[in-house]
Order: structure tokens, then C-alpha cells, then sequence
């Protein structure tokens, strides 16, 4: 999976006296599932697209208490309106994985956004606040482990963001 950026991790506090403080996992934007455009029925003209889409990790930062590190991760979705969306709204799926280090995926859940266009607007965000929870080995911390965050695209999506780099 290629990657567009990764956001800079924080260091986190420390979540007791004798926690050491540790980094953040790596949160890994992935390029080809940054973007969707969601098209109106088959055609793919301009005035076919309902809205256009993009994803980015706002903040994060964690927080260890023993074996146990709790990440809490923002995700921000830019969403502009096309011609084609009559319903003032965009219903936008994304997911948030967590891997350890050697891309092993450990976890994905998927989360969906409604984002409405209010009055004559036309590009609008939503921002959410997601938390994961990764239990730690002895000697881990969140430098074993990457967070993977990305649309969930359908087939002829991800073909038409390979295709329009």
C-alpha cells in the first residue's frame, strides 16, 4: 500500500508516576484511499459527481497506563458538493486500522459521516474524535504499531483515484 504522508506522532503524557512516557503510533494516511469522489449512477462526467472527499488526521495522542496504550486519534473529512447531489449531503465511509510495525493488522472498524450542506455552501468538514485501545506487550510501545486511515472505496472508486493521481 503506498503512502501519501504520515502524520508526526505526539508524545504522550504520562498516564501514571511510574509510566514512563512513550510515542504515539505512527498514523499512516493512505494515499490511494485519501480521496473519493462519489459519482451519481454510471457516468463520470463532471455534473455526474455528488460530492468529492478528503480524508487527514487532525490530531493525535496517547496515553499508557500499564500493558495498555489509548490512543485517542481526531479525523478531520473535507467534503465539497457536486452538481449531481440534490439532497444538500454527503454519506462518507472511512476506516481506521491498527497494525504493528510490520503491517500485520491487528484491527479495522469502519465509521460513517454525514456531512450536510447547509444554505449555499459547498465545501464543509467534519471533524470525530475516535479512541483505540492496543494492548502492549512487555518492552512495546507505540512505535511498534501504525494507524492506518483511509476511505472506504468501492473497486471502480479505487481505480478512478489510481487513474487520476
Amino acid at each position: 500500500m503506498a503512502v501519501a504522508f504520515a502524520a508526526v506522532a505526539l508524545l504522550a503524557a504520562c498516564a501514571g508516576d511510574d509510566a514512563p512516557p512513550g510515542p504515539c503510533p505512527e498514523v499512516v494516511l493512505l494515499s490511494d484511499a485519501s480521496k473519493q469522489v462519489k459519482f451519481n449512477g454510471q457516468g463520470r462526467d463532471l455534473t455526474d459527481v455528488l460530492f468529492e472527499a478528503e480524508i487527514e488526521p487532525a490530531l493525535v495522542a496517547c496515553e499508557y497506563d500499564e500493558n495498555v496504550l489509548d490512543v485517542d486519534l481526531q479525523v478531520r473529512v473535507i467534503a465539497s458538493r457536486g452538481p449531481a447531489n440534490s439532497d444538500r449531503l454527503a454519506n462518507i465511509n472511512y476506516f481506521v486500522a491498527v497494525a504493528r510495525a510490520d503491517q500485520t493488522v491487528l484491527a479495522r472498524e469502519a465509521f460513517d459521516i454525514a456531512i450536510p450542506f447547509p444554505g449555499n455552501r459547498t465545501r464543509v468538514s467534519g471533524l470525530e474524535e475516535i479512541g483505540q485501545i492496543i494492548p502492549l506487550a512487555a518492552g512495546e510501545t507505540g512505535s511498534n504499531y501504525r494507524i492506518y486511515l483511509g476511505f472506504d472505496l468501492t473497486p471502480e472508486e479505487l481505480q478512478f483515484n489510481r487513474a487520476n493521481r
